[in-house]
């Protein structure tokens, strides 16, 4: 059933965004870092001679903020496979595909949430079907470690035919039957965003879990990161080209890269708070963390 009730948007002020994210470079290789990303094109395989600049280990420990904790009674949930009729609507220039892009973008929008407990499931079993085959682990690759386990597995289509309206789809799935346990849907624009659809995600995800009796009270200080309803972020198409770009580097275990491209996604875009988190993500899995807790 789709919903059409709409709440009161409000700007969110800068001082929020600046309290709850860690902090950016504040010397002169902040500057360096844009401009070395856009030199390259934001692609972790340029050949360009120009690298990205390097951060000492203080730098990293700042980084590296602790994961936030759960509180009680948070669910376990796991990010499945977020489905486009289209392999690229947003024409976003990545090499992990959309599908991928958009996934990691609802699970840096579940991480930093406390009455969600979010949990690793795409790098994990890759890396844990690794080691069981007795591959080596790769350079820079963190350990595996062990893995708490879903609840839930959430999965969702966005499928937007290039009519007025398009629609999203979520479910719940019981990861050990296989079963759907829960479904809904809900509208957005034909042209929505691609954070925004993160958004939606996530906020339709968290009512759900609502409407179970599943969620633990928590005020969100972003207050239109998880709406019920579609709302859209007018973060640009460059600054989620560079989280990709991070996202990229990070998948191959490459944190330098993955820094700069982190960094230069929240340089061009403040509000753009997943590429933080997903920057202390990658800060403890350099520093020792493992998929299984990251």
């Amino acid at each position: 059933m789709c919903r059409t009730s709409r709440s009161e948007k409000k700007p969110i002020p800068a001082s929020r965004f600046d309290s709850h994210r860690p902090q950016l470079v504040r010397h002169v290789t902040a500057t360096a870092l844009v401009l070395v990303a856009s030199a390259c094109n934001l692609r972790p395989s340029s050949t360009s001679t120009a690298g990205p600049v390097e951060a000492d280990e203080a730098e990293w420990r700042e980084l590296a903020t602790a994961r936030v904790a759960q509180l009680t009674g948070a669910v376990r949930v796991s990010v499945g496979e977020i489905g486009l009729i289209d392999d690229n609507p947003w024409r976003l220039d990545t090499s992990l595909g959309a599908s991928i892009g958009l996934s990691e973008l609802v699970a840096v929008g579940l991480l930093r949430r406390p009455d969600v407990h979010f949990v690793e499931r795409r790098r994990f079993a890759a890396a844990a079907d690794a080691e069981r085959r007795g591959e080596t682990r790769p350079p820079g690759a963190p350990p595996v470690g062990v893995s708490p386990g879903p609840e839930f597995i959430l999965s969702a289509t966005w499928a937007s035919f290039g009519a007025a309206t398009a629609y999203l789809e979520g479910r719940l799935i019981d990861p050990a039957s296989g079963r759907v346990e829960r479904t809904w849907r809900t509208e957005t624009p034909h042209d929505a965003d691609a954070v925004g659809v993160a958004h939606a995600i996530v906020g339709e995800l968290v009512a759900e879990l609502g409407r179970m009796g599943r969620v633990p009270a928590w005020s969100d200080p972003f207050v239109h990161a998880a709406p019920t309803t579609f709302e859209p972020t007018n973060i640009s198409v460059s600054a989620v080209n560079a989280f990709l770009a991070g996202l990229a580097s990070a998948e191959v275990w490459n944190w330098a890269s993955a820094r700069v491209g982190y960094q230069a996604a929240r340089a061009l875009d403040s509000s753009f708070f997943e590429a933080d988190v997903a920057l202390a993500r990658t800060a403890r899995l350099r520093s020792g963390g493992t998929l299984g807790s990251g």
